[in-house]
C-alpha cells in the first residue's frame, strides 16, 4: 500500500488549530521580525561554516599527536552537528526560499548524506506519520533497537537503554558509507516511498559524494598517515552520530510522546474518521531546554520540535518566539502540549523509555 494511497485514510487537515496558527505566526513574523531572522541566520551559518574549515584544517595540517588529534576530531565533528542543524535541515525544509536551498547540499558534501534521499524520508514520512509504526522510518531501527510498543520486542533489547548510546555513533558512518546506496538499491519502500534519483538529481548525488570523499579521506592523506586518517575520520562520524542521534531522540523516543501504528490509524479512522493531522503532531513530538540559549542555538531550535513539526517551512531562528503562541493554543483547542524543561530531563526520559521498550510485552 503506498503512501499516497493510505494517506486520506489516516489523517486528515490541520484544522481550525493550523488555520489560527497560521494567523498567529503571521502576526508575529512581520517584514522587520523576518529581515532581522534573516541576519542571524546567516550570521550563524557563516560561523557554523568557519568552525568547520578552521577545524578541519587543524586536523589535516597541524595536528601531530594524538590528543591533538583526538580534539580536531571532537571540534570538528561538533561543528559538522551544527552545520546539520543550523544550515542544511532549514535549507532541505524550504524554509530559507528557493533561492538558497543551495545550502541543503553542506548535508551532502559535509556529512556524506544525499539531501534527496534525506528530504524523501524525512520530510514526506516523518513529518506526515510522526512515531507512526510502519510509516515513519525514523523509528524503525529493527531489530537493533526497539522504540515503540507497536514493535516487535528480539531478546537483546532489555539491555538498549545501555548499547544504544554506543550504537548511536554509528549513525553517521552507516549513513555516509552504506545507507544512501541501501535506500537507492531497495527503492520504494513503505517507510520511504521514494523515486530512484535520475538526470540532475542523480549526478548531484554523485559529484557531492566524491566531494565528501575526497574531503574525508583522499586529501588528508596527502599530509597524515593513511591508518590515521581512517581513525580520525571515523572518530569524528562516531562522535557526529551520537550527537545528531540524541538530539532526534528527545523530540520524538521519549515517555510524554504518544506513538501508534498503520493498523490503528486505519481502524480509527475507519471508525471515528481520520486523526486531526495538527494534533497528531503535537502530541507526538516533544520540545525540550527551551529556557536554554546556547542550546537553542546551537540545536537550530530542534529543541523546539513541536513548533518545527508544526511550521517546518518557518526558518528556526522565529522558534523561541512562536513557542508561547502554540503553547497556548494547544492549551485552547485541547492539545496535549509536550515539554522537557532541560537537555538532562530529556535525556533521563529517553533513557528511561528505552528500558521501558526493552522489558517483554505481556
Amino acid at each position: 500500500m503506498s503512501s499516497a494511497s493510505v494517506a486520506p485514510r489516516l489523517l486528515r487537515g490541520g484544522g481550525s488549530f493550523q488555520s489560527e496558527l497560521r494567523a498567529e505566526v503571521a502576526k508575529i513574523l512581520d517584514a522587520r521580525t523576518r529581515r532581522i531572522g534573516r541576519v542571524r541566520f546567516f550570521s550563524k551559518a557563516a560561523f557554523m561554516l568557519l568552525w568547520t574549515a578552521a577545524s578541519y584544517a587543524y586536523l589535516v595540517f597541524f595536528a601531530g599527536s594524538w590528543w591533538q588529534a583526538g580534539l580536531g576530531c571532537i571540534s570538528l565533528a561538533f561543528a559538522l552537528g551544527g552545520v546539520a542543524f543550523s544550515i542544511q535541515h532549514d535549507a532541505n525544509h524550504g524554509a530559507l526560499g528557493r533561492r538558497w536551498s543551495v545550502l541543503g547540499l553542506s548535508l551532502d558534501t559535509l556529512l556524506g548524506t544525499s539531501s534527496y534521499l534525506w528530504r524523501e524520508r524525512h520530510n514526506h514520512a516523518h513529518h506526515t506519520y510522526t512515531n507512526v509504526v510502519d510509516k515513519d522510518g525514523d523509528i524503525e531501527q529493527l531489530p537493533l533497537a526497539r522504540f515503540a510498543p507497536d514493535q516487535p520486542w528480539s531478546p537483546w533489547h532489555p539491555w538498549q537503554h545501555i548499547y544504544m548510546f554506543v550504537l548511536y555513533g554509528f549513525y553517521a558512518p552507516r549513513q555516509a558509507l552504506m545507507g544512501d546506496f541501501s535506500m537507492l538499491l531497495r527503492g520504494p519502500n513503505a517507510h520511504v516511498p521514494l523515486k530512484r534519483p535520475k538526470g540532475r538529481t542523480l549526478w548531484e548525488l554523485i559529484i557531492t559524494k566524491t566531494i565528501f570523499f575526497g574531503l574525508f579521506l583522499v586529501m588528508p592523506m596527502f599530509f597524515q598517515p593513511w591508518w590515521g586518517v581512517l581513525l580520525g575520520a571515523f572518530v569524528t562520524l562516531w562522535i557526529l552520530g551520537i550527537i545528531l542521534a540524541v538530539v532526534f531522540q528527545l523530540a520524538h523516543c521519549v515517555e510524554e510522546a504518544d506513538f501508534t501504528s498503520e493498523a490503528k490509524l486505519i481502524a480509527e479512522a475507519e471508525e471515528d474518521g481520520p486523526r486531526e493531522w495538527a494534533r497528531h503532531q503535537v502530541e507526538h513530538t516533544v520540545d525540550f531546554a527551551r529556557k536554554s540559549k546556547l542550546l537553542n542555538w546551537y540545536l537550530g531550535g530542534l529543541n523546539f520540535q513541536v513548533e518545527h513539526h508544526l511550521l517546518p517551512s518557518v526558518c528556526h531562528v522565529h522558534y523561541r518566539r512562536i513557542s508561547p503562541v502554540v503553547e497556548q493554543l494547544c492549551a485552547e483547542h485541547g492539545f496535549r502540549y509536550n515539554a522537557n524543561v532541560t537537555f538532562w530531563s530529556a535525556l533521563g526520559s529517553h533513557a528511561r523509555w528505552l528500558r521501558r521498550m526493552g522489558v517483554k510485552p505481556a
